[in-house]
């Protein structure tokens, strides 16, 4: 199992992202290699703001979220008190920003890897868990 980071899906829908091309090869190398794929539950309000900043198309980013839920690709997991301690913890002893460490802190809790196009959380997460590229 794969955690993503809003950043990599992002670049999947969003044509104009320089990692697009790299990413959409990575994720359907890794579907055909039967990877399951998990975000946290905060990957929905990343990827609307994300694609609507990016492209300032508000109805892209609806749809986006709604393809999302529809074809049920990712496994979204919710944040936990738990988790959320986890994340804060990491926050703080390794200058992660604060969504970002909860990508880290799940990719922990489930005992897998990160990918991420965030360099910031590609270095620093790596302290914690395995940190990949698409």
């Amino acid at each position: 199992m794969a955690v993503i980071d809003a950043s990599v899906y992002i670049a999947l829908i969003n044509a104009h992202e320089s990692s697009h091309l790299h990413s959409w090869a990575w994720f359907q190398q890794a579907q055909a290699a039967g990877e399951i794929f998990a975000a946290p539950v905060i990957l929905l309000p990343e990827i609307a703001a994300g694609l609507r900043r990016g492209m300032g198309n508000p109805a892209l980013a609806h749809q986006a979220v709604q393809q999302l839920f529809q074809a049920q690709l990712i496994d979204l997991i919710p944040i936990t008190p738990t988790l959320a301690e986890r994340a804060a913890v990491i926050a703080a002893d390794h200058q992660v920003r604060g969504c970002d460490a909860i990508y880290v802190a799940l990719a922990e809790q489930l005992n897998d890897y990160l990918v991420t196009l965030d360099q910031q959380q590609f270095e620093r997460g790596s302290m914690i868990v395995t940190t990949r590229k698409p």
